[in-house]
């Protein structure tokens, strides 16, 4: 009898030490997690808090994470890599994705409250394209990119690129604002016709024409220096001796057949306008 007391008693002595090791094993392993939390195990932690933490370490032990307990160190908007339990994967928080140049979500990009939404995109259409909207004899608004001041225009003629005239003397004397006077200087535009909005090119230089005599007879001292030839003047008494030139995409110059650098750059920056 008293044999089995002994025994009895050994064993439950050996139980204690057990669950003593236990508890201390347990304790360092807590406040390692801790430590690696940047938490300061020398404050005071309230039981409730500190099992929340223990709660989130045993979830990502098991590949979990819940959010609802979530107390680490870490703003709600930069979470670190959390593991999905379903198949152990990494997943980051969409804001870290966008940052590393992925692509957020529509109702997290910043939209200034006056922005045009009524404004339809800036196309890049080739010539060859181009030309088939903005036909000879239609009209259209040209925009200027850098002063948003706009003007009537025609297309009167032109094959390479699109030789256009303006309406009326008020458009001739906007683009006169806008280039400082008549120029060969390049500027990027956009073409407004039939609701579309094509990126184009515009030098605001008349040339070989006389708005005095009638379209397409032989004249003398066409302007711009273009000495004798057909007079290409169509739309009269709008302030202009003659038409000047819109460029499009791969749109060539008249003279030679070759591209204008300075246009094709200008067309690339009014694609990239609003």
């Amino acid at each position: 009898m008293l044999k089995n007391i002994k025994f009895r008693t050994i064993g439950f002595l050996i139980l204690i030490l057990c669950t003593i090791t236990l508890c201390y094993k347990y304790k360092n392993s807590k406040t390692q997690h801790l430590s690696n939390l940047n938490y300061n195990t020398n404050t005071y932690i309230s039981t409730n808090v500190t099992d929340l933490i223990c709660n989130n370490l045993r979830d990502i032990n098991n590949g979990t994470f819940n959010n609802s307990s979530n107390i680490y160190p870490y703003d709600k908007f930069s979470k670190i890599p959390f593991l999905n339990n379903s198949n152990k994967n990494i997943r980051y928080p969409s804001r870290i994705i966008y940052s590393r140049g992925g692509t957020p979500p529509a109702n997290d990009i910043y939209k200034p409250s006056t922005i045009n939404t009524s404004e339809k995109q800036v196309e890049l259409l080739d010539w060859n394209t181009a030309k088939q909207i903005f036909k000879r004899d239609s009209k259209a608004k040209v925009i200027d990119v850098y002063t948003h001041k706009s003007f009537n225009v025609q297309r009167t003629m032109g094959t390479n690129h699109a030789d256009t005239e303006t309406l009326t003397k008020k458009d001739t004397k906007i683009i006169k604002e806008i280039w400082d006077g008549f120029s060969w200087t390049r500027r990027p535009v956009i073409v407004e016709i039939d609701g579309r909005r094509l990126a184009a090119s515009m030098s605001a230089m008349p040339h070989a024409g006389l708005d005095s005599s009638p379209a397409f007879v032989m004249v003398n001292n066409r302007s711009a220096g273009f000495g004798r030839g057909q007079n290409l003047d169509v739309i009269k008494n709008n302030d202009m001796d003659g038409h000047f030139d819109i460029h499009f995409l791969n749109s060539t110059r008249h003279m030679d057949g070759k591209k204008d650098p300075q246009h094709q750059n200008a067309i690339l920056v009014a694609s990239k306008s609003h």
